[in-house]
């Protein structure tokens, strides 16, 4: 939970130094107003990235040379204070409790964030490296995975790739990098495989209580056949080298999502597709929190793409889960709360990038 979260030459705001309560923390404003850009400070904090653009940089204020976002976090009782610093030259500097952090899974572990926003890509029709993150996020916090294996098989990947692309690389160095990269990506497989059972259970049940009436489930392919990966590595080098790149492994793993006896992607309508979107993110939210983990869900503008009866179905799931919660809106009607759940909200209002905090009236 997020108690302190300070914003320094953020996009669209001014400094701003914000004390957030437990529950639903509501920033309300005109478009434009600068509230989408409170969300995006604190998925910098927590993943490293916007979830709006993939420049970084555009994030820092357009007279400042560099931006800060500093939150005091509370995680199983315990305190921590972390930072993160970026440059326009894209130096990004980490600091936790006091000191450099190692790295981004430091911050990611102790605040991790889920986000459900209109520029949130389609999980069942998008990119599969979209989905490979949606799994990741799981296996990280729900399956205990370890940020160095993920970053050792994702450098190892990028070895080998750099090899075959040059045309010169040996069969000794192949062998190499095969081995690392099968004894890597197997542990990285076990870990989805250890998530994916907990989410297609809850995903089922989140399905049936937003009311979607649909038959739907979530297969798993880890990127390679029944054989083990180091096999299948070493057997398809001629075609690795061909293709200048690394056919098989845990890069190409992915999720089918089947509608009854069809693939959802050929058979649901646009707005099917996003509900079922937020009810896979609802269900890792779930399932984060039955495994120990204590996320922060972010609501950038729900009101944008959500019919009133979906947005009320979504709001009873969340206010059941429990958790802190971070939305914004153009009032607090479009957000979707009812006045009884207003009342127990921390409300901020954002007038041309100055939050006004609810002590301020």
């Amino acid at each position: 939970m997020i108690e302190l979260l300070n914003l320094h030459h953020v996009r669209g705001l001014g400094e701003t130094s914000l004390h957030l309560g437990p529950s639903v923390n509501l920033w309300v404003g005109e478009n434009g107003a600068g509230k989408t850009s409170v969300l995006e400070g604190v998925a910098l904090l927590s993943y490293g990235r916007s979830f709006v653009t993939s420049k970084n940089k555009s994030l820092i204020a357009s007279d400042a040379s560099e931006l800060t976002v500093f939150a005091r976090v509370r995680q199983h009782q315990q305190l921590h204070r972390m930072a993160v610093q970026l440059t326009r030259g894209g130096e990004r500097r980490l600091r936790f409790d006091g000191a450099a952090a190692r790295g981004q899974a430091t911050l990611s572990r102790v605040l991790p964030v889920l986000t459900i926003a209109p520029h949130i890509a389609d999980l069942v029709t998008g990119n599969p490296g979209d989905r490979r993150r949606f799994m990741d996020w799981g296996a990280f916090h729900c399956a205990r995975g370890e940020a160095n294996v993920f970053s050792a098989l994702r450098r190892a990947l990028l070895q080998r790739n750099t090899g075959l692309r040059s045309g010169t690389i040996t069969d000794p160095h192949l062998d190499a990098w095969d081995q690392q990269i099968a004894e890597l990506g197997e542990e990285v497989d076990v870990w989805r495989e250890s998530f994916i059972p907990q989410i297609r259970s809850v995903f089922k049940d989140i399905v049936e209580a937003l009311g979607l009436g649909l038959e739907l489930d979530i297969r798993y392919f880890r990127g390679w056949g029944s054989g083990d990966l180091l096999g299948e590595l070493q057997g398809g080098r001629a075609r690795d080298r061909k293709l200048r790149s690394t056919q098989v492994g845990p890069h190409r793993a992915d999720l089918e999502f089947r509608c009854g006896n069809d693939k959802a992607s050929e058979v649901l309508s646009r707005g099917q597709l996003k509900t079922l979107t937020i009810a896979l993110i609802l269900a890792q939210l779930e399932v984060a929190r039955a495994a120990g983990a204590e996320p922060v869900l972010c609501l950038d503008d729900p009101g944008a793409e959500l019919d009133s009866r979906f947005q009320r179905s979504m709001w009873g799931a969340v206010l059941r889960a429990n958790c802190q919660v971070l939305v914004t809106g153009i009032d607090v009607e479009r957000v979707g709360l009812l006045p009884e759940e207003v009342g127990d909200a921390k409300v901020f209002h954002v007038k041309q990038g100055v939050i006004r905090s609810p002590k301020e009236g």
